[in-house]
């Protein structure tokens, strides 16, 4: 008997350093700020992520999946080290490596240094494979991985460097709209369920828009062209909750991994896909393992 695909979808891991090990010139920018929210406390919300990440590892073996998807901010401050801490700990999810799909968060890309996307290409680039390369629109995306007969990944880059402190919005370039937009016409896709993953959240878990200064700024024209999606979700991270969300209109649903492993948020999802039908189920964490709310 087939057994459904199986998908596990985490996000906003948010590895982070020491402080104290950060050189001396990353602190003349964005960073300097990130850096004190991390000595005032909020790096100790992910104190034990190596932990639950290595949990997470044999919640994924456990659990017999078949695909793992992140929708980004593996880092807190964007640095070199912490990419490749995180890579470190989500390379055993990375077998074989076109199972494994995924997109830079804002804090991935963290500030301008010329380089800021190269360094996030340049660990992650075994897993930046693209099926469709034609519908590129800068880098690797749109990236499209073809799983099997029945199931598409579609990934859209939202994540953009913020030098202004205030200010931590993204915005899904036009070019990569346009290019979903004539892939959702695309007969290669006709007939598959097709996930949609970007990093920041087109919706709240009310529905409502995200604060102009913290969401993705062009929401309604990624959802109007999500539209064309015939059977499929959105999925995405950025904020910190795991959540669900149907929306008047859109024959998609909205899923938010949440963050994997901010102390006392921690959760994402599993969805299981068998004949063009998709059923998520939530998982949190228990203090030592993650597990499926319910069973």
């Amino acid at each position: 008997m087939k057994k459904p695909l199986r998908i596990l979808h985490f996000s906003d891991i948010h590895v982070n350093i020491q402080i104290r090990h950060m050189h001396w010139k990353k602190w003349f920018s964005k960073r300097a700020v990130g850096a004190i929210n991390l000595l005032r406390g909020r790096a100790s919300y992910f104190d034990e992520t190596e932990e639950k990440m290595a949990a997470m590892v044999r919640f994924k073996e456990e659990n017999d999946i078949d695909i793992v998807i992140n929708t980004g901010d593996y880092t807190a401050l964007g640095l070199e080290n912490e990419l490749e801490l995180a890579k470190k700990f989500v390379e055993p999810m990375m077998d074989p490596l076109q199972h494994y799909i995924t997109v830079p968060g804002n804090h991935d890309i963290y500030v301008h240094e010329g380089n800021s996307h190269y360094r996030f290409s340049e660990q992650f680039c075994g897993v930046l494979q693209n099926d469709m390369p034609e519908y590129c629109r800068g880098g690797h995306w749109p990236l499209i991985r073809l799983l099997g007969e029945s199931v598409a990944v579609v990934a859209l880059n939202s994540s953009r460097p913020n030098p202004w402190p205030w200010r931590s919005n993204g915005e899904i370039p036009q070019e990569q709209l346009e290019a979903l937009g004539e892939l959702l016409a695309d007969d290669r896709l006709k007939g598959r369920f097709l996930f949609v993953i970007t990093h920041y959240a087109p919706r709240l878990a009310n529905g409502e828009d995200d604060r102009k200064l913290h969401g993705l700024i062009n929401a309604d024209a990624f959802l109007e062209t999500c539209k064309g999606i015939e059977t499929g979700v959105i999925l995405f991270g950025h904020i910190h909750k795991t959540y669900r969300v149907a929306l008047p209109g859109l024959k998609s649903e909205l899923f938010c991994a949440g963050s994997a492993t901010m102390e006392g948020h921690e959760g994402c999802w599993v969805y299981e896909v068998e004949d063009r039908k998709m059923q998520a189920k939530q998982v949190a964490w228990n203090g030592s393992e993650y597990y499926f709310t319910v069973t």
